[in-house]
This record gives C-alpha cells, sequence and structure tokens, in this order.
C-alpha cells in the first residue's frame, strides 16, 4: 500500500481521521460527540453470540484453564481465579492495546482507564488485559517498558545499559532485574516523585522484566485504581502456554489443524502473504510463520518451509514442525507464537472481543479474513459460520484517550482510593475531546493512503475483507 506509491504522503487532519473511522464502523460514529463513558460502556458490553460450535466452545475451555494458571501464578487465590477465568466467557472482551509497560506509563495508563470506565459501568468485577513481551526495552528514543518520565526527567526503569536494552525482548529470561529507577538526568540523588515511586514497587529480584512489570502493575492497581476489580495481566508466555493446551488437546480445533501437508496453516500463510501483497500492503505484515525464534530475548523471524521452521535471518536454527518438536520448543520458550497466532487462540477461535489501537483496527478484520478464507479453502464451514457471524469482534479501544500529563504525578497527588474523580473528568469528555491530536493516526502515512485511497474509489471497504469486521 505505500511501497507501490511515489508521491508524497498525504496529510490527514484529526476531524478526516474521525470521519473515516465512522465510515469504516457506523456504529462508533454515533459516539464521537457524546461522553466517552457511553463508549468505554459500548466497548465493553457483550454482543450475544449470534453462533457456535464445538471448535469455539472448546476453545474457550481452554483459554479459561490459561486464564486460571495465570491468575494462580499472579497470586490470585483459586476462588479468585475461577471468578476471572468465568467472567471472561460471561463477558469476553479483552483489552489488547498496550504495550507490556508500567501502568503509570501513559500510553498505557489512559487506555487502561478507559477500560476501567468500560467496567465499572457493567460493573464488572474482572478485567483481562494481554499486553505484548515480544517488545524491546527501548521502542524509540527514551520510549518502551525500560524508560519512564517523572517530573519531566528521563528515568531507567531498570538502570539497564543502552547495550542491554537495544536487543533483547522484555521477556527475555536473563536477569536479575530490579526497580533501579535510575535518573539518567539527575548526576546526584532522586526527587521525591521517584524516591515515593521506588516505595511503591516490588523490591525483589526477577527473571525477566516482564515478570517484574506484570508483579508491579498487580500491585499499582490494587494502590491506586480499583482493588474491587481483580486486574490480570496476560503477555506472551501465557499465550504460548495457551498453544501448549491446545496442541496437547487432540480435540482441539488447533491440534487437528495446526499440522499436515497442504492444509490449514500453509492456507493461512498463502492468504496472509496475498494480503500482504496487495493494496493492504504493511498493514498485515508476514514477518515471521506463526513463531518467533528466541535466543535468550532476541528475537528472530521464522520461515515455514517443507515441514520445518527454519531461521529468515542469520541465526542458526531448525524445528521440526511437528506437535511434539513445537511443544517441546515453547516449553523451553525457543519460540514464541507471533501476534496472528496469539489473536487466533485469544480471540478468533473463543470468540473473545478485542480490544486495540489505530492500526489494530484495520490489521484484525484482515487477519480475520485471512482465517475466514483458509477455512473456506480447507472446508470448515461450521467454524467459519460462526466467526463470521461475530458482532463487532475488534473495536478501537486503545489511545481513545489521551492526554499529555505524567500519570504517577496525577495518582501520587490525589492519593490511593480516588480514582472515580479522575474516572468522571474523563468520562464526561466527548470522545472527540478525550482522544487528543490523534497522532497515531493522523501521523501514520499507512491511515493518510488509506483514507486517500478511499476517497479516490481505490479502496471499497465494502469488499471481502472488510466483511468480517
Amino acid at each position: 500500500m505505500t511501497g507501490s506509491i511515489d508521491a508524497e504522503i498525504p496529510v490527514v487532519s484529526k476531524n478526516d481521521v474521525l470521519e473515516f473511522i465512522g465510515i469504516l464502523f457506523p456504529w462508533i460514529a454515533d459516539y464521537r460527540r457524546r461522553p466517552l463513558v457511553d463508549y468505554a460502556r459500548a466497548a465493553f458490553h457483550p454482543e450475544p453470540a449470534a453462533s457456535s460450535c464445538d471448535a469455539r466452545r472448546h476453545a474457550m475451555s481452554l483459554l479459561q484453564r490459561c486464564i486460571r494458571a495465570a491468575a494462580g501464578n499472579a497470586g490470585f487465590a483459586d476462588h479468585r481465579a475461577d471468578s476471572i477465568a468465568a467472567e471472561i466467557a460471561n463477558a469476553p472482551v479483552m483489552q489488547a492495546g498496550p504495550h507490556l509497560h508500567l501502568l503509570i506509563e501513559p500510553d498505557a495508563y489512559y487506555t487502561h482507564l478507559f477500560s476501567l470506565m468500560g467496567l465499572s459501568a457493567h460493573r464488572r468485577s474482572a478485567y483481562v488485559s494481554y499486553a505484548v513481551s515480544t517488545v524491546k526495552f527501548v521502542e524509540r528514543g527514551r520510549k518502551g517498558p525500560g524508560w519512564l518520565k517523572l517530573d519531566g526527567e528521563a528515568i531507567n526503569v531498570f538502570g539497564l545499559s543502552r547495550s542491554h536494552m537495544i536487543p533483547y525482548s522484555v521477556l527475555a529470561r536473563n536477569g536479575p532485574y530490579r526497580f533501579a529507577l535510575k535518573n539518567v538526568d539527575r548526576a546526584h540523588g532522586d526527587g521525591d516523585l521517584v524516591a515515593r515511586l521506588r516505595s511503591e514497587l516490588p523490591r525483589g529480584e526477577f527473571p525477566s522484566a516482564a515478570l517484574a512489570i506484570k508483579q508491579a502493575n498487580a500491585s499499582l492497581w490494587k494502590r491506586y485504581f480499583d482493588p474491587g476489580i481483580d486486574f490480570l495481566q496476560i503477555d506472551d508466555e501465557d499465550v504460548a502456554d495457551l498453544v501448549v493446551e491446545h496442541l496437547h488437546d487432540e480435540s482441539s480445533w488447533l491440534a487437528r489443524n495446526m499440522f499436515g501437508k497442504g492444509g490449514f496453516m500453509q492456507c493461512l500463510l498463502s492468504s496472509t502473504e496475498a494480503l500482504a501483497d496487495s493494496h493492504w500492503q504493511g498493514w498485515l505484515k508476514n514477518t515471521t510463520d506463526l513463531f518467533w525464534g528466541n535466543d535468550r530475548g532476541r528475537l528472530f523471524p521464522l520461515r515455514l518451509t517443507d515441514f520445518r521452521l527454519e531461521a529468515r535471518a542469520a541465526e542458526d536454527f531448525s524445528l521440526e514442525f511437528s506437535a511434539e518438536a513445537v511443544i517441546e520448543a515453547l516449553r523451553s520458550r525457543k519460540i514464541i507464537p507471533n501476534l496472528c497466532l496469539m489473536f487466533i487462540v485469544t480471540a478468533i477461535l473463543p470468540g473473545v472481543r478485542v480490544l486495540g489501537g489505530s492500526r489494530h483496527t484495520v490489521y484484525y478484520p484482515l487477519m480475520r479474513y485471512a482465517f475466514c478464507r483458509s477455512l473456506a479453502m480447507s472446508g470448515d464451514r461450521e467454524l467459519r459460520t460462526t466467526i463470521a457471524a461475530d458482532r463487532k469482534p475488534g473495536i478501537w479501544g486503545h489511545r481513545v484517550l489521551l492526554e499529555d500529563a505524567e500519570p504517577f504525578s496525577v495518582l501520587d497527588m490525589l492519593g490511593p482510593g480516588n480514582i472515580e474523580a479522575v474516572l468522571r473528568k474523563y468520562g464526561s469528555l466527548s470522545q472527540e475531546e478525550a482522544c487528543g491530536a490523534l497522532e497515531s493516526f493522523v501521523g501514520d502515512p499507512l491511515w493518510a493512503w488509506f483514507k486517500t485511497r478511499h476517497d479516490d474509489g481505490l479502496v471499497d471497504v465494502r469488499d471481502p475483507e472488510w466483511a468480517f469486521s
């Protein structure tokens, strides 16, 4: 979509984007000038299932098993773990927008506030959020899970050197990691805000930054957000365990369709490749086939060829593409599920609505389209009919609320137990007012070209790709 165009990137405004979102998702247009809390309530309101089948019901049971295990690992008592798992089945909605950041990082904070609005509106008792942990400590500049701003100063969350931060993902189990909160802009001593935050964070050491962040977020949620709502954050290691559960269970749809010559996964990869080479170029990238290779936290892409997963890059990696070999590699974390496989096992198969950001609103429908097209090619009409009948399976729910402020400064000033005041403040704003400058849309050339091509009649959102959105 971008590579074949030589002209300058067109300019789109916030108003252009909001109008275009209303074209893509007409029901969202109704909320543009209504209080944000109304949109949050709608985002977390589960649509009654129009269709179901054995494959979907079984996938949901496996997802519930994964959530129980993750909740147990996070320290929840058995009855609370059971309750969280029950709620994901009764109200199948999951936030999947923010990466695995501390809750007080702005990109995460404001999205979790939005989620809390929706959860509170429905009097929910549990909140399940998936956070990508295959991201590196530094995503750009001094932004990413390894960085935080306090009092306008840059804080190195784990006190890591640049050589340690640049190549590794936060899931790397190459610790120990601890919350050092090293102020790189202050030569001697901590500011008061840094000292107070350090006192709030876990003081122990962790084998990975991902585990450290998840435990810190659980503590921050209980203290500053809503202790009456159980907050469970899952990441890519939990998804790896979920895929193992599928492949161990012979009655799982994934176990029956993952392997085999000319089978479903080959259809899915070819369908994804076709979309990547179409006018949707850039939206749905086929960077790695189903899994990432993982060398102690350094991730590299894989290609599925001749029943083997082979490294696409210089790494010396080759894995037989069989249930036994894949299960062992997942358990040892030599491979990690990619984003598409993550959405298959957590959302598409079990029927969970996923909230996401600006690109999610386009690539997730395309993932569903590729999945349904592959089902048609492999002859699975029942599951295809079930998935195609989903209502609002993916929603814009990340960076819907965004402000230029330091969240921990606000929370520290308010003190614990006062999050309701913050929710009232933002919930009364219109969606148009709350979303700020919409930089993630306005500054994205893919969105600019998407809108321009639509306006010129070159992309029709009534195309089959969009039919599953």
